[in-house]
């Protein structure tokens, strides 16, 4: 247990890094995401990261932590690392721009009040 308290806390420290990308990304505007490439693939990559952390995240972590939606950042992860899959265009902006701009935000602060199952296996811990 003590493993997974250890590792989900690594986890969490690295999806609340990209969001912080994500924020810088967002304090920039829409046009800057859809007109610069390095901000774009920052973006993107950030947001890859993100959900490959929240997949990595115990079980036990995410039981805690409800509010996040553990179950749609795997498909995002996806649509954003593959979007030729479905010959589609390079990710879209628009649902870019909405993660960025509301999801992302929304995720971290949940995650900077997130609870950690006790490494004891009581009551839950900050």
């Amino acid at each position: 247990m003590k493993g997974n308290a250890q590792r989900d806390r690594f986890l969490v420290s690295q999806i609340l890094e990209h969001a912080e990308i994500l924020a810088a990304i967002a304090r920039k505007g829409k046009a800057t995401l859809g007109s610069d490439d390095v901000s774009r693939y920052a973006a993107e990559h950030a947001t890859e990261l993100i959900a490959e952390a929240a997949e990595k995240v115990s079980q036990d972590f995410k039981n805690a932590n409800a509010k996040i939606p553990w179950d749609q950042l795997r498909p995002l992860r996806h649509d954003v690392a593959h979007p030729y899959d479905l010959g589609a265009e390079p990710v879209n902006i628009d649902q870019l721009w909405l993660f960025v701009t509301r999801d992302a935000p929304r995720i971290a602060r949940y995650l900077r009040d997130s609870r950690f199952p006790s490494e004891r296996g009581g009551p839950r811990s900050k």
